[in-house]
């Protein structure tokens, strides 16, 4: 974890960080393949050249270019030449950038061959890479994705798979950090989503490769393809949305006859939280969930999305848990967040509420109380509590947090006899000063000076 801490002067964020992923990852294949890769294309040849100078901008992309056939003969799952990083090198002209690159790589690939073992470097190296992508994740806060809340999906997508693929599909996969997180336990998992940003993809489409996940397993494309993509309608066991900044009016997950009657219910003006949230339903299986963090206004804003609610509580009765995050979770984007899961075809009719927005702490120990809380369907004075359709109906679907759970208010209990003793004693001890500042005014003759 070092490389981290590396100096990259004229380098932005993205530009350091696919850098640092490309050379690894190359690093990686000419372990992978080192008895069959020619040792013109191992790592110790760009070493050599770097050591002499002679790795510039225009020797490193002839290198790749070369290296990257023999490769692709090797693993035809990756071609060097068609990654984003490779492209961006093609396209900087300034001879200011092209130095500051040069001068990265040379550091960087120096420090790659002075890690040791070659075996022991195989072995752990995809733990190893995507504790760095969780890292540089962290690095910004449109990607960073805090640790107790993947405990939270994780908690709430948990299942029993036994027999079947686990497939999950998750809109806007970043990093694909959470994807890795939900699909950990599953033997055999199938990855869907989509991104607009073709460099997030080729990171999630390396992590897969280094878990051993076959092409056929996953599926990812950018926004546009995907929304017309019929093939996945009715497969999907989760989907797992992550947008606590909200999501645009007009946006959906799948396009055309499946979202007829969810059209039915808007008008232009409605906002995209909730009609976002259902236009995943045509994705699932018939015990399929959806788990997502959204802005917690869609709990209460009037108009049609109040008629939105109704149709999840009464007529898909698939709305299963709400809970209130606390405030300190995302201190950047100024707003509050609500964690929903929503499950199709459940067994129960009430919902659970959860209220964690005065905790001071959200770790492990919250984290099992909620499990167990919900598994239960119990309530706790002040934290949880089991909501059913007549009670939500009566507050006509509005979803607020404060109609459910009340906080308990602390009433201080006043004692009078002992409030009465201390006014006499300090009646007493003033009664004492007084005479105290009148005998030193007298010691002092003050008042003959007056």
């Amino acid at each position: 974890m070092s490389v981290l801490s590396e100096s990259h002067p004229g380098l932005t964020f993205e530009e350091y960080r696919d850098s640092c992923i490309f050379l690894l990852f190359y690093h990686y294949l000419c372990l992978r393949f080192d008895g069959e890769l020619e040792e013109n294309y191992k790592l110790h040849m760009m070493v050599r050249m770097a050591v002499r100078g002679k790795l510039q901008m225009d020797s490193f992309l002839r290198f790749i270019e070369n290296a990257s056939a023999y490769l692709y003969v090797l693993c035809p799952e990756f071609n060097l030449t068609e990654f984003s990083f490779y492209k961006s090198l093609l396209e900087v002209e300034t001879q200011e950038k092209q130095k500051s690159y040069a001068r990265f790589i040379r550091k960087l690939i120096k420090k790659m061959d002075s890690w040791g073992v070659e075996e022991d470097l195989f072995q752990f190296y995809p733990a190893c890479f995507e504790a760095l992508m969780f890292e540089f994740s962290n690095m910004k806060k449109e990607t960073g994705i805090p640790e107790n809340i993947l405990g939270l999906y994780d908690m709430f997508s948990e299942k029993d798979h036994a027999g079947k693929t686990r497939k999950v599909f998750q809109p806007e996969f970043r990093y694909g950090l959470l994807l890795r997180r939900l699909l950990s336990d599953c033997q055999d998992p199938f990855y869907c989503g989509y991104e607009i940003s073709e460099d997030y993809i080729e990171l999630m489409r390396i992590l897969c490769y280094l878990h051993g996940i076959s092409p056929d397993n996953y599926y990812f494309s950018n926004p546009k393809d995907w929304i017309h993509q019929k093939r996945f309608l009715g497969q999907m066991d989760t989907v797992c949305v992550y947008k606590p900044e909200g999501v645009e009016a007009g946006t959906f997950l799948s396009a055309g006859e499946e979202n007829a009657s969810i059209k039915s219910l808007l008008q232009t003006k409605t906002k995209g939280e909730l009609p976002f949230l259902l236009s995943a339903f045509p994705l699932l299986r018939e015990d399929g969930d959806v788990i997502a963090i959204m802005p917690s206004s869609l709990l209460y804003r009037e108009g049609r999305e109040n008629q939105i609610r109704r149709y999840l509580v009464d007529d898909l009765n698939c709305l299963d848990a709400v809970l209130l995050l606390p405030d300190f979770i995302f201190p950047s984007i100024g707003q509050q967040e609500v964690f929903l899961y929503l499950k199709k075809n459940r067994n129960h009719e009430e919902v659970m509420f959860f209220d964690c927005s005065s905790l001071e702490s959200f770790d492990e120990n919250t984290l099992k109380e909620i499990r167990k809380s919900w598994k239960e369907r119990k309530s706790i004075s002040g934290f949880c509590r089991c909501a059913n359709r007549e009670e939500i109906s009566k507050n006509d679907y509005n979803l607020n947090l404060p109609r459910y759970i009340k906080k308990p208010m602390g009433i201080e209990i006043i004692d009078i006899d002992t409030k009465r003793k201390r006014i006499e004693e300090i009646g007493k001890e003033l009664k004492e000063i007084n005479e105290r500042i009148e005998m030193y005014r007298r010691d002092l003759e003050l008042d003959a000076m007056i």
